[in-house]
């Protein structure tokens, strides 16, 4: 796997997405972790559908999964004892490889699309000679001479591709000349494609991203298996005689590369039991809001919590903090694994993730079950779950061949984001990884969006009119898109939204419209004019302003979100609020407004190291303090997304 981040051109979003994503990220600053919703992927059906396991491309496609805006990964590890690595490779490669092929050296082609196969078009070499130890960088293109006749390579093909009775044989690729490649049954890979350079490659995201305003907060979840045994690859994969060691633990591998941006157990232990000297000593701006979990103080004013998460602000302007890994389940192969060796690292399981098991859908993409927007309850676990996640639901038709319709996905896609749950892929879309086809992994991604209706935030500077850039500078929540906002004249009058205090999803619509100005003056004790923060919020926002029966006559409510302190960022706290990248987007050099960030501002990477055999879902047990262009079923235009 490549060391690189480098997505492919087009990848990376533009205007209005690139201002999407970050006004997004700002509006939950103050939000728990554990409350913000975000596109999760399995790497392996996005980057390994056809079992072909390649340093370069596979670095190429995590690029183009990290550039398109997906945040939550999902990563399957095996444990090949034989070499003593964590690598993406499911079956076990020898150490030493005798040549299974005839005795001349051959070139021979390779079909796609099968389990067994390398590539489309793909030229492979396989050298005769006596039994050697692999090197990774041994094996040179060059050393194709000769070719077969057609009986002959498929005689060979077989050989390569099914190992039976044979051992495996090293194949050179053309586009990576100096790797070999390792063919052993129906998988193909690199000696190479390991945690090792995964982590390498987190951290080249983190040094490029951090100094720019695309930065976002990146989760990572991990499923780890033992690798099945070379000599029989389609089998079940025995457990392991030699178990990782001391230096080959996942929590000391992770902390070799990403050590200085690691948030342990530890620190959330120490964070929770002294609020005063945590979350409560930084500026409120950071700070995590409280209404999202139980606080208790002892008889020294020491205030603390069992159920707390940080906020991305705190995180981030704080602590410095970047990266989490926990645990979730293992394969029964790997149940004896020192996991007491990363305790100090690595959370437990249940702690990060939770599937909802009991969610369904119609095959439009509705959610016919398991949605957390429901009856307003004082009791929040009622309402929504700590790091909700949905998987793969029985039943629904996912576009998984060429000719599907992917639009009920993206319509599921958006309806579960809606509901409070974060959504994982885990097929491949269109039969096509992300590295060959990004444009319906995009489209997956920017069907989470939760804020802005499409097109939007519009950037009216540019609009013939001399004056229309300086009025229309604040939101408004539009109930006909299902509650996405959009840029209004901040001098218009419309209806404002008001939140109750400590009450996340407690809304009311004022009785009267008013220009955004005087939006706060019209809200009632105790509720105050605000903007959302979640997906969820923003839902129970939605349905209230569809119970109140309004007549919003087109305009929709006022949030509290505005660019008029600089145009292009938007800002909450009413419309003398200052914009965070004043300095930034002041400069005149359009480069420099894309790469230069104040050196204290950086992405929160949160990497999840988990396993998903089984989740035990623990909202019960938390304590709440009391207290392309193409229409689809919603309404919504995906980009990109062919016909």
């Amino acid at each position: 796997m490549s060391e690189s981040f480098s997505p492919g051109p087009g990848v990376e979003p533009q205007s209005p997405y690139s201002t999407v994503f970050l006004s997004q990220r700002d509006l939950g600053l103050r939000a728990p972790i554990n409350f913000v919703t975000g596109p999760g992927i399995s790497l392996t059906a996005a980057c390994f559908p056809h079992l072909r396991y390649e340093d370069d491309s596979s670095g190429d496609c995590l690029s183009n999964l990290l550039g398109v805006g997906f945040h939550r990964f999902e990563i399957d590890l095996y444990w090949d004892q034989g070499r003593g690595v964590w690598s993406f490779c499911p079956v076990s490669i020898p150490i030493s490889i005798p040549n299974a092929a005839p005795s001349a050296t051959a070139t021979l082609s390779f079909t796609s699309n099968t389990r067994s196969s390398l590539t489309s078009d793909t030229t492979a070499s396989i050298s005769s000679s006596s039994p050697q130890n692999l090197n990774p960088r041994q094996v040179s293109s060059r050393s194709i001479t000769s070719s077969l006749t057609s009986s002959s390579s498929e005689s060979i093909r077989t050989a390569v591709t099914s190992l039976g009775n044979v051992l495996p044989t090293i194949a050179v690729l053309p586009d990576t000349p100096d790797e070999p490649l390792i063919s052993i049954g129906p998988y193909v890979c690199t000696t190479t494609i390991n945690l090792s350079t995964f982590t390498s490659q987190l951290l080249d995201y983190i040094q490029k991203t951090q100094m720019t305003l695309d930065a976002h907060l990146l989760y990572v979840i991990l499923n780890i298996h033992a690798a099945a045994s070379d000599e029989s690859p389609a089998s079940p994969a025995p457990a392991p005689i030699s178990l990782p060691g001391p230096s080959s633990l996942l929590g000391g591998m992770v902390s070799g590369n990403l050590s200085q941006y690691l948030y342990t157990l530890s620190d959330l232990r120490s964070d929770r039991a002294n609020l005063n000297g945590s979350w409560y000593s930084v500026s409120e701006t950071y700070r995590p809001v409280e209404e999202y979990y139980s606080i208790d103080v002892n008889e020294n004013g020491i205030y603390s919590t069992e159920d707390g998460w940080p906020s991305e602000g705190y995180l981030e302007f704080s602590k410095s903090k970047r990266l989490l890994v926990g645990w979730g389940t293992i394969d029964p192969q790997m149940a004896g694994y020192n996991f007491t060796g990363d305790s100090g690292v690595i959370f437990p399981t249940g702690f990060l993730q939770n599937v909802q098991a009991d969610v369904t859908a119609s095959s439009a993409g509705r959610l016919t079950s398991g949605c957390f927007l429901g009856n307003l309850t004082d009791d929040l676990t009622q309402i929504n779950s700590s790091w909700a996640f949905d998987a793969i639901l029985p039943g629904f038709d996912y576009p998984t061949s060429e000719s599907s319709d992917i639009y009920p996905l993206l319509n599921l896609t958006s309806n579960s984001t809606n509901c409070g749950i974060s959504p994982i892929l885990n097929v491949t879309l269109l039969n096509s990884t992300a590295l060959d086809d990004y444009k319906p992994y995009q489209n997956f991604s920017y069907a989470t969006i939760w804020s802005w209706a499409p097109g939007e935030p519009k950037n009216y500077t540019e609009s013939p009119s001399s004056n229309s850039g300086s009025v229309f500078r604040c939101a408004t929540s539009n109930v006909d898109l299902d509650g996405r906002w959009m840029v209004a004249d901040c001098s218009q009058k419309y209806y404002a939204a008001c939140r109750a205090h400590n009450q996340p999803y407690n809304w009311t619509i004022t009785n009267y419209p008013i220009s955004y100005s005087f939006a706060s003056q019209a809200c009632k004790d105790p509720y105050h004019f605000t903007a959302p923060r979640t997906a969820l919020e923003n839902s129970y926002l939605t349905q209230e302003m569809r119970r109140t029966r309004r007549d919003f006559d087109g305009g929709g409510a006022w949030v509290d979100f505005n660019s008029l302190d600089v145009a292009g960022c938007w800002v909450t706290g009413g419309p003398n609020a200052t914009c965070l990248w004043k300095d930034i987007l002041s400069q005149e050099n359009d480069l420099e407004k894309k790469v230069i960030l104040v050196p204290t501002v950086a992405a929160i990477i949160v990497l999840v190291v988990t396993a998903l055999t089984i989740f035990v879902k623990a909202a019960g047990n938390r304590r709440v303090r009391k207290r392309t262009r193409r229409r689809a079923e919603n309404g919504f235009v995906y980009e990109g997304v062919p016909s």
